[in-house]
This record gives C-alpha cells, sequence and structure tokens, in this order.
C-alpha cells in the first residue's frame, strides 16, 4: 500500500510540475494538434470520458494504465472522415505477455490531407502545383500490474508533420495508471498525455499539446443481461481552459450498447459584445453546457452505438460528435478480439 501511495503522489506531483500546469486559454501556442483526435468511436460517444473505463485495445491512446484489463490480443481500426477533405486513420493493437503481469502494444495514427492548390501573391488563383499536409505518429505501449487492484502504463511515440516540402520531427510520452477500488464498481484513472521535449518547425520552436486527465467510472446498474456505464472525467491542457467529460453507455444483451456524451468547460456560451465589453472574461469557451438561446449546446455533445460479436471476436462502433459551426464529425472504428480456442 505504501508502495501504491508513492506511486500516486509522484505521479500528481509529476503533472502539476510539468509546463502545463496552471496552464490558461492560450489557444494556438501548441503544435500537432492531431494528437488531441481520441481515435475510438466508443469513447467519442461517451464525451471521451474515458480515462477510468480504459477496458478495450484503445486505452493504448486513452489510459496505458488500463490496457492491463485486456485478456486476450485485440487490434482495432477506426477512420474518421473531417471537413475539408481531412482524414483521419488510427491502426492498434495490444497482446497480453502470457505467464507474466503485463501486455504490450503498438499503434500508428496518421492525419493527412488531399492535394491542395499552391497559391503565391503573384498567383492567387495557382502556380499549377499541388501540395499536402501531413501529421503522423507511431508508439510502443507497455502496461503492468503493480498488484491486484492498480496497474501502471506508459506510451512512448515517434512524431512527424509535414507541410509541402517542410516537416518536424520529435518524440512524446504517455504515462497513466488504473485503480479499481472494489466498492461499488469505481474505478479511477490517471494519465498525463504528450510529454516531450519542443519541437522545431523549421527555426520555430513550438510546444507539444501536453495535457493531464483525471477520472472516475462506474457501473450503476448491472445484470447479466443489462447495465449502465457511467463516467467523468477532468482534463487540464496546456493550451486551453480546463474541460469535463461526461458520459453514459447503456448495453443490452451484451451485444448491443447506446452511448452519450458531453464535453464541458463552460455553463454558457456569452455573446462576442460582452467578451468586447470585459476584458476578463475568456474568448475560448468552445463547448458550453447552454447555448445562446437557452438550449443544450450541440459543441461538444456526442452519441454512437456499438454491436458487439462475440463469437466472431468483432466489435463494430459509430460515433458522431459535434463541432459547433463545422457540424460534426463521423466516426467509426472496427475491433477484433482474438478468438479464446486460439489463446
Amino acid at each position: 500500500m505504501q508502495r501504491l501511495i508513492g506511486v500516486l503522489l509522484a505521479f500528481v506531483l509529476l503533472a502539476c510540475t510539468s509546463p502545463m500546469a496552471f496552464g490558461q486559454a492560450k489557444v494556438g501556442t501548441a503544435g500537432l494538434q492531431f494528437l488531441k483526435v481520441g481515435p475510438g468511436a466508443r469513447a467519442t460517444s461517451m464525451g471521451d470520458a474515458f480515462t477510468a473505463v480504459a477496458n478495450d485495445v484503445s486505452a493504448l491512446y486513452y489510459n496505458p494504465g488500463g490496457l492491463i484489463q485486456l485478456s486476450k490480443p485485440e487490434a482495432f481500426f477506426t477512420l474518421i472522415d473531417y471537413v475539408a477533405g481531412v482524414k483521419f486513420v488510427y491502426i492498434g493493437g495490444a497482446i497480453p505477455l502470457q505467464g507474466t503481469p503485463g501486455v504490450i502494444g503498438l499503434q500508428v495514427t496518421s492525419l493527412f490531407t488531399d492535394d491542395m492548390v499552391e497559391t503565391t501573391p503573384g498567383n492567387p488563383y495557382g502556380t499549377g502545383r499541388t501540395f499536402t499536409a501531413s501529421d503522423f505518429a507511431a508508439g510502443v505501449t507497455y502496461c503492468h500490474r503493480l498488484t491486484d487492484k492498480f496497474s501502471v502504463g506508459g506510451t512512448f511515440k515517434m512524431l512527424n508533420e509535414r507541410l509541402a516540402d517542410k516537416n518536424a520531427s520529435g518524440w512524446s510520452a504517455d504515462v497513466g495508471t488504473f485503480y479499481t477500488t472494489g466498492w461499488k464498481n469505481i474505478s479511477i484513472g490517471m494519465v498525463i498525455q504528450n510529454f516531450g521535449p519542443d519541437m522545431k518547425f523549421e527555426s520555430t520552436p513550438f510546444p507539444l499539446p501536453i495535457s493531464f486527465k483525471f477520472g472516475a467510472s462506474m457501473y450503476a446498474w448491472e445484470t447479466p443481461l443489462y447495465s449502465i456505464l457511467l463516467a467523468g472525467e477532468f482534463l487540464h491542457p496546456n493550451d486551453n481552459i480546463e474541460f469535463y467529460h461526461i458520459g453514459a453507455e447503456f448495453t443490452a444483451m451484451k451485444m448491443v450498447s447506446f452511448r452519450l456524451g458531453k464535453r464541458i468547460n463552460a455553463f454558457t456560451r456569452d455573446s462576442w459584445e460582452d467578451y468586447q465589453n470585459d476584458q476578463q472574461k475568456d474568448p475560448f469557451v468552445e463547448f458550453p453546457l447552454i447555448n445562446e438561446d437557452g438550449g443544450l449546446s450541440l459543441d461538444g455533445f456526442s452519441a454512437g452505438l456499438g454491436l458487439n460479436l462475440p463469437e466472431a471476436g468483432v466489435t463494430v462502433d459509430y460515433a458522431w460528435a459535434g463541432m459547433g459551426t463545422l457540424g460534426g464529425a463521423h466516426r467509426f472504428t472496427v475491433g477484433y478480439k482474438l478468438a479464446a480456442l486460439l489463446w
């Protein structure tokens, strides 16, 4: 128990003394924003409140400390079709190491655009050439069970960002913990994501989008055929104000799931005139709970469905996430779990 307390205290101390601590809404000050994109459709439909759930292979991204919950090899693939021809692809897989209290995993993330027409001041309608932009990350993850209730995991990632013929490279690390309390099905998770040195594009350095997450989850209702999972978490990024994520998942017959979620960082959204009249107001509120008309804001709202086919080892998840004036984005995730007879 003393060792467990020591690990938790060290984790919190690291989070509080990192460059992201005491951050404000410095939107646009961190690069590689694609590292913030959650790849799991299940987690996205629950408002990204997944740090203290992390019970499938998507824990590779959301909390490597929860990866220990896997009992057999799993893999998943995600495709996100954003606006303006931007695509996001994620591939991940993890394998429990038989005979040891450990799980190892690999992940690859790519965000890329279609060909774009090159324009210059002298050729505002195009030079006849095209270019593309892309982001790429590849990582390896290891999770270790320290006690029957507590596990720690870490991920090391190599990063690259490319715009036309220019690029920047670097590395980052994630560290996560997962604790099953054993009381009323409550679990607690913490993670630091994208912790690493500044990268440099040409001659200009920029920081990574570091964030600290703390969350809790519980099964509010659970029977052999039905269950309701509730989750919430607190997110502190180094380039924005704090966020709160809440989500719920209802599962029937252990096959079909219905999910809802919301990202929140303000109760109401004020008008732009209010910001101009009061310089103390923060103009970077992105996901209020209530919109200007007094109704529930769809910014940061998400919903989705899941289908689990245990005999085939296949899961299919869909999520829709509201993006304010940009509309919404659709996520599709296909997962595969190796059959028990083969493992």
